[in-house]
Formats: C-alpha cells, structure tokens, sequence
C-alpha cells in the first residue's frame, strides 16, 4: 500500500479513459506516458474497457500502471483482477467493493464526499479516496477536509479543468483524476498528439510534478 500511494503521490495525475475503444486507449497511453503521466484509469461503463485494460497491461508492462473506474460491484473486481488490472476506482464507497479489491491484492480508491464516508472507506481498507465530485465545492473543500483528516490520501476528481489543479494541490489533494477530454475535446477527438501532450504538461506543471528533481 505505501509504495502505491507514494507512487501515485509523485506522478500526481490519474489519466481516465472514458468512451475510448480498446485501441484509442493504446494509442492515447503511448502519447500520453512519454509526459510522465504513469497512471491510467479504463472506466468500465466504456464498450470493451476489460478487453483495453488486458491490451494496455500486455503491451506496456510496468511502464505504466493500468487500472479500472466506475466499478460498482465485487464482480466486477474479479473481471478487473482477471484483466490484469491493478487498481479500481469507484464513484462511491461501496464496502463489498472494496474488501474484494483488498481480497485479490489490488489496490483501493473508493469515491467519497463526506467526512463520514471518507474515514469508513479507511476502516473498511482503502488506499487512498477518491473525493468526488470535486468541481462543484472547488478546492476549499478540500483544505476543510484536511484540518480533520490530516493523514488520509486523497484524489480529487470530477470535472478537474486546469485553473483548478494547482489550487488542489495547495489545498491537500494528492492526486487528481483527469478525464482525457479535459485535455481538449477536439484534440482528443483529431488524436492530435502533439496538442494532446502540450495540455498534458500544462496540467503537470500546474500539478507541481517533476521528473529527475527538475520541474516540466
């Protein structure tokens, strides 16, 4: 667990695939891993999202880390462990969902908004929270969090846009969840890479992520 949240701590950004195929999502994780994005997430509510999580795994290995989102049930914890997947992330804190992650020796990142269901999703085994969504309160309410809850990781995700990512992380997030559209929608939808990797540094740098000790 802690070599995991360390690690997604330093690469700040969790990449999510959401109506992307099984090659898209290849393609946009060979662009987009050369930034020093190392995080992916395959949302599940995606056509073929098991089929893109086992492609991302066998093709890339341990250059990236390849997870699953929108997981709402322990079932479909299995189908991710079977994929080769090695995180999931869910919209809301489900406890069967997550000592089933924990079960199968993957790792944790329930969704969940209030003080209440964050702390429980700690004791039920979490490796970090996902607070969602993010968009709607901006990042005040993640600094209100942090007086209380000092030592739990979390990620912030749900509409994340550029203006707000350094004010998160000022905040106390310690990751956020970016969907690839964020990135720009008409370069997603032109695979425009060189665009696609300009805004992925943009946000970044807003992230305070640095490669070699050396800002992007």
């Amino acid at each position: 667990m802690d070599y995991f949240v360390e690690d997604v701590k330093k690469h700040r950004v969790v990449m999510i695939y959401r109506g992307l195929g099984p090659e898209e999502c290849l393609a946009f994780t060979e662009v987009l891993k050369e930034t020093g994005i190392r995080y992916f997430e395959v949302t599940l509510n995606t056509p073929g999202a098991m089929e893109s999580i086992k492609l991302m795994k066998d093709r890339f290995g341990s250059e990236v880390s390849v997870g699953a989102g929108t997981v709402l049930t322990a079932e479909q914890v299995k189908e991710v462990a079977d994929a080769g997947g090695a995180y999931i992330i869910s919209p809301n804190m489900n406890e069967d969902v997550i000592k089933t992650t924990k079960q199968l020796g993957l790792y944790s990142i329930p969704g969940a908004f209030t003080p209440t269901e964050i702390v429980r999703a700690c004791e039920v085994g979490a490796d970090m929270v996902k607070v969602f969504p993010i968009n709607v309160v901006g990042a005040e309410y993640i600094r209100q969090l942090r007086g209380p809850l000092e030592d739990i990781p979390f990620m912030a995700t749900g509409g994340v846009k550029l203006d707000m990512v350094e004010g998160l992380f000022k905040a106390g997030t310690d990751a956020i969840g970016l969907g690839v559209h964020l990135l720009g929608k008409e370069w997603v939808e032109t695979k425009n890479w060189d665009e696609l990797q300009a805004s992925a540094k943009r946000f970044l740098r807003a992230a305070g992520y640095t490669e070699g000790g050396l800002a992007l």
